[in-house]
């Protein structure tokens, strides 16, 4: 791990109290207030400290580099609004990159505002720098600062900002340096009353049931969807979810359902969108064993409007609303899928929104969304239009290669599975698309996805509080048979733990075989994979998962190759793991080293140079928390290797 993470910051809940609570510091891996965004600047975390000499000793801090012009600020999210400001101060401490001789009353303003998302006025309170390059201490005092009555009705401030040199003259561009953040109400997320509650720690596989006249074309040919389902239950009591469909994968004109409360589909649209009244019962059977078993289950709908139809069923749908709707296809497809809805909702715990650019161009997503809450109250619903990526100084992070046989030269982006709207409830977790070269068990998951899901498995985006979920095609293309399987045991059941040990959530997308005497069934090479991940969950103890390597030859953008030729598993043994306190560490060269721990999300926390020449050393770990760290070993020969080990007291 030669990059270092930058990566959005997530928050919570807890009574109103005068103590000061941490809220965000890097060196500590604190950050339970969430970057949300910033106006006239760029924000960087995981910043070597210009000084750590003064009242900062921290190695890490964050940066902000505010652009020219009269307001700047930097906000984050809340997740518990704040309701009195009785006894509230916030402290933070903070650097300004100006010699003290140039400071002025103007340039030296430094400011905190709490805000709502939805009324306007920001209360805040302002402090100056009194020396230029070098820590200072600010304390912000909001007692007795009044909250308006419709500010109370509207939950409270759910923003937090900070404003440099803001509502001055026009200032020149300046960095500033800031850390150790504290506020009066501790924030730790309260998730209680979240509709993916139930999701957070559940680990589940999908069981595909197309629709339409492929469904059945399927069950002519010997498909026999209710006795796979079983297998699932039988196979796999483990998993807590379930998604299956709605509607056809990234095509929305297949449905399993023929009866629809609001349109007669075959007579008015078309006979191909739906099975017959006989085959309709399958998804019903489906649904029935899932909800039986205990399972939650997911609904996936395609919600691109009926656009992949072949010709003929296009231009029937094309017809129906343009009579119907007065040419409103949106309207048209709302209430047709309004129908369906009410028919599943007393099966359903959760839908699954796909192909929603579409929708989010148009302006509609949030209102389809609101369709799905008023039809079916309590659901959890995942809408995610865009993905949000790693990024490091305001770019994307890319891996350039996979591995030593990696022949795809496509530089392809890390998913991190942020919130990223304020409308729904889980990440869909659809993976970096697997067209743009990225494999569904890419190591760059390994290094940066997973560990930020165990760091924060909720987020948050503008007030709305969102579990991380993860959804992990098995083979490389979704849901085809035929497609190459890429997971394997061991990553999968990594992969798996990990999550679900962090109360996140996970999904597999298993496929449907086609051939011989299981048509219907989960293919049985991933039905192998499932039932050791099972298995192993189930166990008590429950196993460790093999510790993650980096495979040689794999690397980031910028990286350059990295061979592990001199530091491989042979030269390089480190025990106990998981470890307590001290780690012992053995090496077959008596080269120079240099070794280096990083958290989870990819802050240093401890450095040294092995040059002794001994064989042998210890790594006193006592001062860290229980946790997953990376440890990272290069030499000056540009090598380098990392390991996960496991903290725990």
């Amino acid at each position: 791990m030669n990059k270092i993470l930058t990566f959005f910051l997530i928050l919570s809940f807890v009574q109103l109290s005068y103590a000061q609570f941490s809220w965000y510091e890097n060196e500590t891996n604190t950050y339970q207030i969430e970057f949300e965004s910033t106006k006239s600047g760029t924000f960087f975390t995981e910043i070597l400290n210009p000084d750590n000499s003064g009242i900062n000793t921290n190695s890490i801090v964050s940066e902000f580099n505010r652009d020219e012009g009269l307001n700047s600020f930097l906000q984050f999210d809340l997740y518990q609004p704040v309701l009195d400001f009785s006894g509230y101060t916030v402290t933070l401490k903070a650097y300004l990159d100006l010699p003290t001789e140039l400071l002025t009353t103007n340039n030296s303003k430094l400011r905190v505002f709490f805000g709502s998302s939805v009324i306007e006025g920001t209360p805040f309170k302002q402090l100056n720098f009194t020396v230029g390059q070098e820590w200072e201490s600010f304390t912000f005092d909001f007692d007795g600062t009044d909250i308006p009555q419709d500010v109370l009705d509207a939950n409270g401030y759910n923003l937090f900002k900070i404003g440099f040199a803001t509502g001055s003259e026009l200032e020149p561009a300046m960095t500033y340096y800031f850390d150790s953040i504290n506020g009066t109400t501790e924030q730790i997320a309260d998730t209680a009353e979240e509709p993916a509650k139930w999701l957070a720690g559940s680990w589940g596989v999908t069981f595909p049931v197309f629709g339409g006249e492929r469904l059945d074309a399927e069950v002519a040919g010997g498909y026999d969807l209710p006795s796979g389902a079983q297998e699932v239950i039988d196979e796999l009591p483990a998993t807590g979810h379930i998604i299956t469909n709605l509607s056809y994968f990234a095509h929305s004109h297949y449905f399993p359902l023929r009866e629809n409360n609001n349109v007669d589909i075959a007579a008015e649209i078309h006979e191909s969108l739906v099975p017959s009244i006989e085959n309709e019962a399958i998804i019903f059977e489906v649904l029935q064993k899932f909800q039986d078993s205990g399972k939650k289950i997911i609904l996936y709908i395609s919600t691109n409007y009926l656009d992949r139809a072949d010709e003929e069923t296009h231009s029937a749908w094309v017809n129906y609303y343009t009579n119907e709707f007065a040419g409103d296809e949106y309207l048209a497809y709302k209430d047709l899928i309004e129908g369906f809805i009410e028919r599943v909702k007393d099966y359903a715990d959760g839908y699954w929104l796909d192909t929603t650019s579409e929708l989010d161009e148009d302006g509609y997503i949030e209102d389809f969304v609101e369709m799905i809450r008023a039809t079916d109250p309590g659901c959890a619903i995942s809408a995610s239009p865009n993905g949000a990526y790693f990024t490091e100084n305001g770019e994307n992070i890319l891996v350039d290669s996979d591995g030593l046989d990696d022949e795809d030269e496509r530089d392809y982006r890390i998913i991190s599975f942020e919130a990223v709207n304020s409308y729904h409830d889980y990440t869909s977790g659809h993976v970096t698309p697997l067209g743009q070269g990225a494999p569904p068990n890419s190591w760059a998951y390994e290094e940066f996805t997973i560990p930020s899901m165990i760091t924060n498995p909720w987020s948050m985006y503008e007030g709305n509080t969102v579990l991380r979920h993860a959804w992990f095609p098995v083979r490389d293309k979704w849901h085809v048979p035929t497609a190459t399987l890429i997971f394997g045991i061991e990553d999968a059941y990594r992969f798996a733990k990990q999550i679900v040990d962090a109360d996140a959530g996970v999904t597999f997308a298993t496929t449907i075989t086609p051939n011989g005497s299981n048509k219907g069934y989960i293919m049985s090479d991933e039905m192998d994979i499932m039932k050791e991940i099972n298995d192993r969950l189930l166990s008590v103890p429950v196993p460790d998962f093999e510790p993650y390597v980096r495979p040689e030859g794999a690397y980031l953008v910028g990286e350059g190759t990295v061979s592990v030729n001199s530091v491989n598993n042979m030269d390089l043994k480190f025990y106990p793991n998981p470890v307590a306190d001290e780690l012992t560490i053995t090496r077959a060269s008596p080269d120079r080293n240099y070794i280096r721990v990083l958290s989870a999300i990819g802050t240093k926390v401890l450095e040294r140079v092995w040059e002794d020449g001994s064989l042998i050393t210890q790594l006193d770990l006592s001062a860290l928390n229980t946790g997953i760290y990376f440890i990272n070993f290069s030499n000056d020969n540009n090598q380098s290797i990392t390991r996960i080990i496991v903290i725990s007291k």
